[in-house]
């Protein structure tokens, strides 16, 4: 494609793999005018367990002020914890756990206990408005995992046992208001990126261990497939529901500047498995993150 430009290359790819695409990139250098890449990146969308993200920096700032702990305790009892497929979630026992090794299974599993304990740790009036002040007021977290699924099972009807099972029913169109920025956690591809370029500039133990957990995101079939290489570490957050496949994740090449990079997708068909959709979000980043590519050492 001779003389296209990289946001036609990505209506291309959005195209070819059938989602509606928001995606913003941006180069997290020292230039106040940082290169970036946007296309609909202020449109604001529903998130999913994407809500962990923004939710991991408002803890680590309240940490860096003082006002929670790194080693808090965080009570995880058996009964009524929020179940999922991964971490404690899916565990049969009570748990204690500190709140940073709840941070660290909230970012790299997605562990949905985790995340609803820490929103309770957190609070989600205090979330909100640390959010506002913080420079991202379109991101709004109106409930966790637990709180959602319920509220999905009411929308979906009482018999309803299995919500992932119905979202990704491909013989019913079904309507949930999760899918709704309205209605449901939400944010824009900008302001999830302007998230990461806080935490990237901060430099308390709570920040680096939200940054760590982040590279330890064990699932690569998104972003990470964009990038396979042994020298580049993909520091994701994801978010799926339905419909939705999102990530956000700073992408950091070797004696590069990193590339902060968020690819919210709203797929046609709503499988639970869409292999295509999660290579596109990967080829997505890659289109993206590669024009903004610079060597630290090169001049503004």
């Amino acid at each position: 494609m001779s003389g296209a430009t990289v946001v036609d290359r990505l209506h291309d790819v959005a195209r070819d793999a059938g989602v509606r695409v928001r995606l913003h990139a941006v180069r997290l250098d020292h230039d106040e005018h940082r290169a970036r890449v946007d296309l609909d990146g202020d449109e604001p969308v529903a998130v999913a367990s994407l809500y962990k993200l923004p939710l991991a920096l408002a803890w680590a700032d309240l940490v860096a002020a003082g006002d929670l702990g790194l080693r808090d305790p965080l009570p995880l009892p058996r009964t009524g914890r929020t179940p999922g497929p991964t971490g404690v979630g899916m565990l049969l026992d009570d748990v204690v756990l500190t709140a940073r090794d709840g941070v660290r299974l909230m970012l790299a599993v997605s562990d949905n206990a985790c995340g609803d304990a820490l929103l309770d740790l957190v609070g989600r009036d205090r979330l909100n408005a640390h959010l506002a002040a913080a420079g991202v007021p379109r991101t709004v977290v109106r409930r966790g995992t637990g709180a959602s699924r319920r509220r999905m099972k009411r929308e979906l009807g009482s018999g309803v046992d299995d919500v992932d099972r119905v979202l990704a029913d491909p013989d019913r169109d079904v309507a949930t208001r999760e899918y709704d920025a309205a209605y449901a956690s939400a944010s824009t591809a900008r302001e999830a990126c302007r998230v990461l370029e806080v935490l990237w500039s901060r430099r308390h133990p709570a920040h680096a261990c939200v940054r760590d957990a982040m590279a330890l995101q064990a699932w690569r079939h998104r972003i990470g497939s964009g990038f396979p290489h042994d020298d580049v570490v993909v520091h994701g957050k994801t978010g799926t529901l339905g419909r939705l496949r999102h990530e956000a994740a700073v992408v950091c090449f070797p004696h590069e500047h990193p590339v902060a990079v968020t690819v919210l997708t709203e797929a046609v068909r709503p499988e639970r498995h869409l292999p295509l959709v999660d290579a596109a979000i990967g080829e997505l980043a890659r289109t993206a993150v590669t024009v903004l590519r610079r060597p630290v050492d090169d001049p503004p």
